[in-house]
């Protein structure tokens, strides 16, 4: 036997789902609006009457003939052979929308939807689907909401602006609005704005929306002293400026560690890059480099082998440098451990077969406990003897899948 409370439970249901409220935009009458429960049989009557009969009292009491903006009881008349003729509850409905909302203390934030909804419709309608698909979230930004709005309407008037946001000139909004609401602003400006203005190759907001930012930097070093730029050979371009770096080197390593990058030896016609961790992935934008020999030293642990499987997706031709089992088990004595919890345990597509091999027995631990050997551990003898002789690394073999 169903109570009030669980009748206000499972309006709040219906409230907290998006039905209600997306039924209100597209006009759709909800109402008359049945609770479903399983009401008393004629057993339980006979048995328990005193119970049904209390039952029935209150549900009464808590009824719209009662109380102003509640549900409202159908009767249905059953005889009965021991206690003769009784009413009991056939059904329970709220009438009308404003009963509901009296009932589970919504009236408010029904207003404040119905000017949400009536606002976008009137200033910007193409982002009614966002009301629709999520009217709760929406709402959470009642009091945001016109700004939001204001912000959208900039973006149409002013497709792509080419500027920082601190630069942005609109009325009523400060930089900062922007930068604190930008992953609503993704959601609706991609609704708002037409496909020309959005380049959709980006997640970041700056980049989608076509502003200007902060870049990545790239910081590289020059190995051959006739190369060097106005004399200088160590320089930390922003990730623009080093796409359209023009340099006659034709072999490029990348490693992880700045100390590695900045004693790397003298390497004619070379230069390296360093610090970039998973960073790599932006240098798949600079479209000079599949021309270049590519070299990748990183630690010979699980994350090392991810990183150079990122570059290898953007830069095949990439070869792995002091990153094999010889290298692994002549420092044997400089192995470190790497944090079970920050391991890279997923399979990997595009390294070499004696990489994959290594690779996978540094995961399974064949050779050690979660062994790891950091690249700037490694002796400086040795990593020149490899820079320098490179045709002892090997040829780039076929791809394991």
């Amino acid at each position: 036997m169903i109570t009030p409370e669980e009748i206000r439970s499972k309006a709040l249901k219906l409230w907290n789902s998006r039905k209600l409220l997306r039924s209100w935009i597209r006009e759709e009458n909800l109402f008359p609006l049945r609770i479903p429960f399983t009401p008393p049989d004629g057993r339980a009557l006979s048995d328990r009457y005193q119970e049904v009969r209390q039952w029935i009292s209150l549900l009464v009491s808590k009824s719209k003939t009662e109380l102003a903006g509640s549900y409202s009881i159908g009767f249905r008349t059953v005889n009965n052979r021991r206690l003769g003729t009784q009413k009991i509850p056939r059904e329970i409905r709220f009438d009308e929308l404003q009963d509901l909302l009296a009932f589970i203390g919504k009236e408010k934030a029904f207003r404040q939807f119905q000017w949400l909804a009536g606002t976008t419709k009137k200033r910007l309608p193409q982002l009614e689907s966002f009301l629709l698909n999520k009217p709760h979230k929406a709402l959470g930004l009642y009091l945001q909401w016109e700004k939001l709005l204001t912000v959208c309407e900039y973006f149409i008037a002013n497709p792509r602006p080419g500027q920082y946001i601190r630069q942005l000139d609109i009325h009523g909004i400060d930089t900062k609005f922007i930068e604190q609401h930008k992953p609503v602003l993704a959601e609706l400006l991609d609704m708002a704005l037409p496909e020309t203005a959005v380049n959709a190759m980006h997640k970041r907001f700056e980049q989608r929306f076509g502003l200007k930012y902060d870049e990545p930097t790239v910081r590289f070093r020059i190995l051959d002293t006739r190369l060097t730029i106005a004399g200088l050979s160590d320089l930390s371009l922003p990730l623009s400026q080093f796409k359209t770096l023009q340099t006659d080197v034709d072999t490029v390593f990348i490693t992880e560690n700045k100390i590695n990058g900045l004693s790397f030896p003298e390497v004619n016609r070379a230069l390296v890059i360093f610090g970039l961790g998973y960073g790599v992935q932006m240098l798949a934008e600079v479209d000079w480099l599949p021309a270049k020999s590519i070299y990748y030293w990183g630690d010979i642990d699980t994350h090392g082998f991810a990183i150079l499987s990122q570059l290898r997706s953007h830069l095949p031709q990439t070869r792995s440098l002091l990153m094999d089992e010889k290298t692994l088990l002549t420092h044997r004595s400089l192995w470190v451990v790497e944090p079970e919890e920050k391991r890279f345990v997923d399979e990997l597509k595009n390294l070499t077969g004696p990489e994959q091999e290594l690779f996978t027995a540094l995961r399974s631990n064949s050779l050690g406990t979660n062994i790891r050997l950091e690249q700037e551990r490694i002796q400086y003898e040795y990593v020149m003897g490899a820079v320098l002789n490179r045709g002892d690394v090997g040829e780039l073999q076929s791809l394991k899948g």
